[in-house]
């Protein structure tokens, strides 16, 4: 999957592209049917509800033990275009599933790269991520919500927490407005690491999952790590992408 030269203008512009059912409703059941190993998953990778210890939060680096994620990493229509948009070759810095179960906790406003920055030293935000919806994520399921063109101000510095104060956030939707990421299973976003983001408390019954990688360009390397891989990997070797039909082709 190569972008047109208007896609990616638009990425700069608006800090994210969106892709409707990028994948088809066979590969995304293959991804769905790997979830509950994700959600049974014991370990540090996991994160749970702080308001319900059985509600899994986070699953953070599946893609370093489930075959399914590890193949959707490598995928060309995830991969190619995140070479293209961030213009280098392309590693996973963090995967991470956000399942945002029925009932579930929200984000507050916020972006990514801040908390890289907080908490592994990266420098220069020079890596995106890539969303791919695996549930139908409508205006009831508590959306992800972003601030079009808010990456053109750069780093908001917020050394001792995620969330960006309402006072500026109220002045980036001025100027941009708010845009909810509505879509069916299968859909996929890239969304730029300084574009700020975030979500509400789910209220419906409806889980909302999204499984994202975040593709670090590989020149980007001024990262101090100083937490586990699954949070940040410092392997800079470049990906290579699988052929096409790689999640119905389990053997690959």
């Amino acid at each position: 999957m190569q972008l047109r030269q208007t896609e990616i203008d638009q990425f700069r512009e608006q800090g994210y592209l969106f892709f409707p059912a990028l994948f088809s409703p066979e590969e995304t059941d293959v991804l769905r049917r790997a979830v509950p190993d994700l959600l049974s998953h014991q370990g540090p990778e996991v994160l749970r509800e702080e308001s319900d210890q059985r509600a899994v939060r986070l699953v953070f680096g599946a893609h370093f033990f489930q075959d399914t994620f590890r193949r959707l990493s490598l995928h060309p229509r995830l991969l190619i275009p995140s070479e293209q948009l961030l213009g280098s070759r392309v590693h996973v810095f963090q995967s991470r599933f956000n399942p945002k179960m029925g009932f579930g906790g929200g984000w507050g406003w916020h972006q990514d790269f801040n908390q890289w920055h907080r908490f592994d030293g990266m420098q220069k935000p020079l890596a995106l991520l890539a969303g791919v919806f695996l549930d139908d994520i409508n205006a009831c399921n508590a959306p992800l919500m972003l601030i079009p063109g808010s990456q053109k101000r750069g780093h908001v510095s917020v050394p001792d927490r995620m969330e960006i104060d309402n006072d500026t956030i109220r002045d980036m939707v001025e100027e941009g407005g708010i845009v909810p990421i509505i879509g069916p299973p299968g859909s996929v976003l890239f969304l730029d690491c300084l574009t700020v983001h975030g979500s509400t408390q789910n209220a419906s019954p409806w889980s909302r999952w999204i499984y994202y990688f975040l593709y670090n360009s590989v020149e980007n390397q001024e990262i101090n790590r100083r937490r586990d891989v699954f949070y940040c990997d410092t392997d800079f070797t470049p990906l290579e992408a699988l052929p096409d039909d790689c999640l119905l082709a389990p053997a690959i």
